[in-house]
């Protein structure tokens, strides 16, 4: 959905997410369009028919369908062994990456699965699982299903919000997107190449300026792509990281200079 829509909703967004009377409005991401994967499904059967000999050839077409028998035995036994293993090894591998929701308890979120801690000043806070809810849906009001199905393949796993105003504030959101299904034209999109597609890519209506060139900085023994611009003249800093071979995190932030955020972005463990 085009950043135009999302920067409207923030006023809106307050209220619906019960931010208080210390806390504004949520800015939302941008994304950009991608079709989703077909699948396809193929499917094969073999059948064996075998005839009786006459009384004289009785031994030598014993063995030869004797042998058949046992190759073809053999080869569908190798079949079923492979597939078994690549069916187990397909499993085990969308089990190690499969997604695992952070907890938000009050100013502190935690991602064990991407191995982070964001700790904000006590005058701010993560939305709970239902405001979190609420926040994640807000948008798809304004979406085609097209833009639906695209929205979908990330999933905002916390955010924050604080400030004494709405010209001074302050706000992070952690999102994870999964790439296989966002660029299926781009399984393996880098870090650096999903910063320029998916959070530098401005709509013309929006007017981001300050737009810097991103760049790997290491932080608490990780690697991230970062990258900054200035929208109504609040300042944001993106920082983006693969976590694993289908997902990739990327943090959102508003009101923050890079050494202000990076100083409350910490290992989990």
């Amino acid at each position: 959905m085009k950043k135009s829509i999302i920067i409207t909703l923030a006023a809106t967004l307050c209220a619906l997410t019960s931010c208080g009377k210390d806390n504004v409005s949520f800015p939302e991401a941008a994304t950009s369009p991608a079709d989703k994967p077909d699948a396809v499904a193929i499917s094969a059967e073999i059948t064996t028919e075998l005839t009786s000999a006459k009384p004289s050839e009785t031994t030598v077409t014993s063995v030869t369908n004797d042998t058949t028998i046992v190759s073809a035995e053999t080869n569908n036994k190798e079949a079923q062994v492979t597939d078994t293993n690549t069916a187990q090894l397909e499993n085990e591998t969308a089990e190690n990456n499969a997604f695992s929701a952070g907890i938000s308890n009050g100013n502190v979120y935690t991602s064990e699965f991407a191995g982070i801690r964001i700790k904000i000043p006590e005058n701010g806070y993560f939305l709970n699982s239902d405001d979190l809810h609420t926040h994640y849906i807000m948008p798809t009001r304004f979406m085609s299903e097209a833009e639906k199905e695209i929205y979908s393949t990330g999933t905002l796993d916390a955010a924050a919000c604080y400030g004494e105003d709405i010209d001074n504030v302050k706000y992070v959101n952690v999102w994870f997107f999964n790439t296989k299904l966002r660029y299926p034209d781009a399984p393996d999109i880098t870090a650096a190449e999903f910063m320029q597609r998916n959070e530098l890519s401005f709509s013309p209506d929006i007017e981001a300026t300050d737009i810097s060139a991103p760049e790997t900085i290491e932080h608490c023994d990780k690697s991230y792509i970062r990258a900054s611009y200035t929208v109504s003249d609040q300042n944001n800093v993106i920082y983006v990281r693969r976590i694993n071979d289908d997902y990739i995190m990327a943090i959102r932030t508003s009101g923050f200079s890079p050494e202000d955020f990076e100083s409350k972005l910490e290992a989990a463990n």
